[in-house]
């Protein structure tokens, strides 16, 4: 039996810095793994079936789930004979711009290497990973880094950035699709990241709390109100900073002390999903 913890991620900062000729978007984005996570545990079978069972519905069946076809990609790209059954505790609220999909990926890039050991190392996870999502090489990793291109091209920070969060999420389902479809040069705000940068590095937490920024926020507040809303909440209540969560409809808070954030977290409504939890 094998066990992987799958950890959700936030971006201190994401540019959109223009589209692509292939329809994507190069980005610009500082990326932190939360303590939050996903649990996924793998069990070797004799039959090269594999079984996946998931504590609440994701997809219409297992097969349609980024974990099943990971699993599906390795056996036979490695020619496997043996099969796996994989369990996945979800814990990570789905669409919400914490890249559970993605992380669960990876927690079973890693787990399936070592069940069918495959001696693969995180650099050959990660650029096999790319074929599956952008965020999946920051998901392999898990280490502060700032991310261009698609996502994939990393750099980490050699330096500790831990502060306490709080997340919200209205429960509202968001298109990433969508929301960068949707996008047009002049909704695009653009930052410098290196003050981002220099603010981590430096262990200034001041100046990471002013560089927050995320160039998705004008549409997804446009396309989802409650997301601006639950931004400027967490704001007047005096939280030290907060930000939308990738494209939504997820918004983060940042706090030194966490019984700041248990108090205002007794103010989000109760059909909301409220989760305190901190930077790794």
């Amino acid at each position: 039996m094998v066990k992987e913890k799958a950890y959700a991620k936030i971006n201190l900062f994401l540019n959109v810095v223009n589209k692509r000729l292939d329809g994507y978007h190069d980005l610009e984005m500082v990326m932190a793994s939360l303590k939050l996570h996903d649990v996924l545990s793998f069990q070797l079978t004799e039959e090269n079936d594999i079984e996946l069972e998931i504590n609440t519905e994701i997809t219409p069946s297992p097969k349609h789930n980024i974990v099943y076809k990971v699993a599906s990609f390795l056996q036979e790209e490695f020619a496997i004979s043996k099969g796996v059954k994989i369990k996945l505790e979800k814990n990570i609220p789905l669409s919400a711009g914490l890249a559970g999909g993605s992380a669960d990926a990876a927690a079973t890039f890693r787990g399936l290497n070592k069940l069918w050991n495959l001696n693969l190392s995180l650099s050959d996870m990660a650029k096999l990973g790319e074929g599956f999502g952008a965020d999946i090489p920051f998901c392999i990793y898990n280490k502060l880094c700032v991310a261009k291109g698609k996502g994939h091209e990393l750099a980490f920070i050699n330096q500790k950035f831990k502060t306490n969060v709080v997340l919200v999420n209205p429960n509202v389902p968001m298109s990433t699709k969508l929301v960068f479809d949707t996008l047009t040069e002049e909704d695009l705000v653009f930052k410098k990241i290196s003050d981002m940068i220099l603010g981590i590095s430096d262990k200034n937490y001041d100046l990471v709390i002013r560089e927050l920024h995320n160039s998705l926020e004008k549409i997804s507040f446009e396309i989802e109100p409650k997301v601006r809303t639950i931004k400027n909440q967490m704001i007047d209540w005096g939280l030290d900073g907060a930000l939308m969560c990738g494209s939504g409809a997820t918004v983060f808070g940042l706090a030194r002390k966490k019984n700041k954030l248990v108090e205002y977290s007794k103010t989000v409504p109760d059909e909301y999903t409220t989760i305190i939890t901190k930077l790794r």
